[in-house]
């Protein structure tokens, strides 16, 4: 075997491995993200009751959160930071079985 061949050969199995490695993760990555976009809709309504629970809540909003592998985003804006304080343990409470996005903001205070 010539030398260029043997160069060319281990370049290609090169390649091959990285294309590997790199499809492989995202193959990986796809199937953890639609596995926990399943559990969180399964935890969607236990979320939801506890949003509704409390009123200071009424302006927060729960849905699926598919980027970063997957799970539950939390959007809205509570009025002090003693209701995002509470929003946060009523939601460490539910002990979910996904992550949690959080996007959540105090409103400022009126002048």
């Amino acid at each position: 075997m010539s030398r260029d061949f043997k160069v060319a050969v281990v370049v290609l199995l090169a390649a091959a491995a990285a294309f590997t490695l790199v499809a492989g993760r995202d193959i990986r990555g796809a199937a953890r993200q639609r596995a926990n976009l399943a559990v969180a809709e399964e935890e969607m309504p236990r979320v939801r009751a506890a949003l509704e629970a409390d009123p200071r809540f009424q302006n927060v909003r729960a849905e699926l959160y598919t980027p970063q592998g997957g799970g539950l985003g939390l959007w809205g804006a509570v009025e002090t930071d003693d209701d995002l304080f509470r929003l946060m343990k009523a939601i460490a409470g539910l002990r979910l079985r996904v992550p949690v996005a959080w996007e959540v903001k105090v409103r400022p205070a009126p002048p």
